[in-house]
């Protein structure tokens, strides 16, 4: 089982961010997530992350696929949800939470090549998954911060 979840929060053609306070990825905007506690499936964990980092409660995710990183240092990875936000719930931004700023960022400016300022890895794994492609583990190999090498496989098992 992998030790972490992540959601990408969808409405009106943009996605809710948190640009975060502590590492990993201080300071770059990332989807809404965290570490799967004890004894939690990863689908209790991504409802459970979002409810403390955001306040919503969703009703439904959607499991699009898991990503991987494999370095010298660690080989580790997330469980990746995707959400659609109910047209009759607001949530107005930005927001300063514990865990960081929130705010709705268009897709356009969170796939642009020059965008230095979301997790890098996110360009890459993210428009397959908002395009429906599911059931897909994104592994990515690192040295040092940099992307060396990205593949993908079928998953073997979906959540």
């Amino acid at each position: 089982m992998l030790k972490y979840t992540i959601c990408f929060i969808k409405k009106n053609g943009e996605l809710l961010l948190i640009n975060r306070r502590k590492s990993p990825n201080m300071g770059k905007w990332n989807g809404v997530g965290g570490k799967i506690e004890k004894d939690e499936s990863p689908y209790q964990g991504v409802m459970r992350e979002v409810l403390e980092e955001t306040g919503l409660e969703l009703d439904e995710v959607v499991h699009a696929g898991n990503v991987i990183w494999k370095s010298d240092m660690e080989v580790s990875g997330m469980y990746v949800f995707l959400a659609d936000l109910l047209k009759d719930v607001h949530l107005p931004t930005p927001l300063k939470m514990d865990e960081g700023i929130l705010d709705w960022k268009p897709l356009e400016w969170i796939l642009h090549p020059d965008n230095g300022g979301v997790v890098s890895n996110m360009k890459m794994f993210l428009p397959k998954m908002l395009n429906g492609e599911y059931g897909l583990e994104h592994i990515f190999e690192y040295v040092g911060e940099d992307v060396v090498n990205y593949t993908t496989s079928p998953l073997p098992i979906r959540v």
